[in-house]
């Protein structure tokens, strides 16, 4: 639902709700809940107005994108530096394990400062929902 709109953008409030929402066991589980979050997307003529419902679209390949650069390259990092250095440099495992880690936050980091250019690649869209 469209929470304001200012300036040039749209603010939308979208409900995250776990898939197991309809669970006989969700008040037993602690990672069932339902959160909003905003998302700030670029008026680009859409004719919506404070308190619309509609749905926020991106193309596929964007999304492959953003799962790329959120988990697969991390995790590629993580392996690649336990297995060069403990098979490789015959280092502890421990210190191996650290070491991967402290890769995963630099790679974090990096991915920190391109954000803006990031942001240009994925973009969202809004379709309006007709009740």
């Amino acid at each position: 639902m469209v929470s304001q709109i200012v300036g040039n953008d749209i603010i939308v409030d979208m409900e995250r709700s776990s898939a197991c929402a309809t669970c006989e066991s969700k008040s037993m589980c602690s990672t069932l809940d339902a959160k909003i979050q905003q998302i700030k997307i670029s008026n680009d003529n859409y004719s919506v107005k404070t308190g619309d419902t509609v749905n926020i679209v991106s193309e596929r390949s964007l999304s492959m994108y953003a799962v790329l650069l959120a988990f697969a390259v991390p995790l590629f990092l993580l392996l690649i530096t336990i297995i060069i250095l403990t098979e490789m440099f015959d280092v502890n495992e421990g210190i191996s394990a650290f070491a991967a880690i402290a890769v995963i936050a630099a790679y974090y980091v990096i991915v920190h400062f391109f954000d803006y250019k990031i942001k240009t690649k994925i973009k969202f869209r809004i379709e309006k929902q007709f009740n």
